[in-house]
C-alpha cells in the first residue's frame, strides 16, 4: 500500500468527494483535521495518495502552495522531497549499482571514493554510510568556506563505525558521489535514465525547477520557489545525494508500487529481489534503517505492519511502503511549524485516512 499526503488549506468537503469510498461525515473529519493542523500552524497546504500495487484508493490535496494562500494547492502539486531524496534517489541507484556488480555495499566505501582523504577511525563500509553509522556527525563543519564538496572529502568522523546511530547528511553526500565515479554519470542524469524515466516519473527533478511551474509548493525555507531549502544541497551548486529532489504524490506512488512489485514496474526490472532485501531488512540492532529505508514500527501510522519501510523530509514530507499488507501511504506538505509535531501530525493524518479505506486496502490490523 503506498499513501501519499501534501498537505494544502482547504475547509470543505467538495474536495475529496471523489473519494467514494468514505462516506461524507468521515470525509469531514479527515477535512477538519488536516484544517486544524493548518490553523495551528503546521502547514499551508497537503497532498495525500493511499494505494495499492495496482489502483489508487484515496488522492487528495487541500489548502494553498504557500503562506500568501494566493494559489490553490493542486493534487499534482510539485515539492521539495528534502531528505526523501536519500532513499528515492540515492539508496535506489546504489542499489542499482550493486546490482550491476559496480559497488559491494559491504566494502569500504574509500575502495569507490578514492579521493576522499579524511582520518577514519575504522573501516567504514557503504553500508554504514547508507544505515547512519559510519561514525560522522551531523555538525556539517563541510559547510565552512562554501566549498562544500571539497571540504567533506576531507571530513572526518567522530567516532569509531557501528557504535552509534546518528543521522548525518553527509553519508548520503558521499554515497551519491560513489554513484558518480562507478558509472560515471551525473547522480541527477543516472537517476533519471535509471529511475524517474523507466518509472514515468515525469515531474521528478533536482532543483532549480521553472519559476513558472504554479504548482510548486514553496517551502518557508527557501526565498524562492523551486530551490531547494537544504543548506549543504543548495551550496554544492549541483546535485547531490542528500536532498534536492522535487516531486509529487503520484510519481512517488509510482516509486512504491516498483518496491511493492519487488523491484518491477510493468515490464521494467528496476532492482533485484536482493537489492529488495537489502532495503527492507536490517542486518542488526545498530540502526532503525536497512538500506536508506527506516524499518521501525514506532515511524508508522499504527494501521501499517512492522515491516514498513519509510522516511520523512524536513520539508514537511512522510512516504510509507508496508510490503507485508501490499501498500502505500504518502504525505506531502508545504511545513511551517514545528519539524516534531508535523511528523505525527502527517503520521495522524495517514492513519485517519488509512482507517476510513482499510477495507479497499484489506488491512489485516
Amino acid at each position: 500500500m503506498v499513501l501519499v499526503v501534501a498537505t494544502v488549506v482547504c475547509t470543505t468537503t467538495q474536495s475529496i468527494a471523489h473519494n467514494q469510498g468514505i462516506p461524507s461525515r468521515r470525509a469531514e473529519a479527515i477535512v477538519e483535521f488536516n484544517a486544524s493542523c493548518m490553523s495551528e500552524g503546521l502547514w499551508t497546504g497537503s497532498v495525500a495518495l493511499v494505494g495499492t500495487i495496482d489502483r489508487t484508493v484515496f488522492r487528495q490535496a487541500w489548502g494553498y502552495t504557500s503562506v500568501e494562500r494566493a494559489v490553490e494547492l493542486r493534487e499534482d502539486a510539485i515539492f521539495d522531497m528534502a531528505s526523501v531524496t536519500k532513499p528515492v534517489a540515492t539508496a535506489t541507484a546504489l542499489a542499482i549499482c550493486m546490482d550491476r556488480g559496480w559497488v559491494d555495499i559491504s566494502a569500504p566505501f574509500t575502495q569507490y571514493l578514492p579521493e576522499y582523504q579524511g582520518q577514519l577511525q575504522g573501516t567504514v563500509t557503504v553500508l554504514d554510510l547508507a544505515r547512519h553509522i559510519s561514525g560522522f556527525d551531523n555538525s556539517k563543519a563541510y559547510m565552512k568556506g562554501g566549498q562544500v564538496i571539497e571540504n567533506l572529502l576531507s571530513d572526518c568522523p567522530v567516532r569509531p563505525p557501528r557504535q552509534k546511530y546518528e543521522y548525518a547528511c553527509i553519508n548520503y553526500i558521499l554515497l551519491g558521489l560513489i554513484v558518480e565515479n562507478v558509472s560515471g554519470a551525473s547522480l541527477s542524469e543516472f537517476c533519471k535514465e535509471h529511475i524517474f524515466d523507466p518509472l514515468s516519473m515525469q515531474d521528478t527533478r533536482w532543483t532549480p525547477l521553472p519559476t513558472s511551474d504554479t504548482r510548486v509548493a514553496r517551502s518557508i525555507f527557501t526565498p524562492k520557489v523551486g530551490v531547494v531549502s537544504d543548506n549543504p544541497a543548495r551550496a554544492a551548486g549541483r546535485p547531490v545525494g542528500n536532498a534536492g529532489l522535487f516531486s509529487t504524490a503520484d510519481d512517488l506512488g509510482k516509486f512504491c508500487r516498483m518496491i511493492l512489485a519487488h523491484g518491477t514496474f510493468g515490464t521494467n526490472r528496476l532492482l533485484s529481489e536482493k537489492a529488495i532485501a537489502a532495503m527492507s531488512v536490517k542486518p542488526d540492532a545498530c540502526s532503525p534503517l536497512a538500506f536508506g529505508w527506516f524499518v521501525a514500527a514506532e515511524r508508522n501510522p499504527p494501521s501499517l505492519s512492522k515491516a514498513t519501510l519509510s522516511h520523512t523530509g524536513w520539508t514537511g514530507n512522510s512516504i510509507w511502503i508496508d510490503p507485508a499488507q501490499q501498500c502505500f501511504a504518502i504525505v506531502l506538505t508545504n511545513r511551517t511549524g514545528d519539524h516534531g509535531r508535523a511528523i505525527q501530525a502527517r503520521i495522524e493524518l495517514a492513519e485517519r485516512v488509512l482507517r476510513e479505506v482499510h477495507k479497499e486496502l484489506r488491512l489485516g490490523n
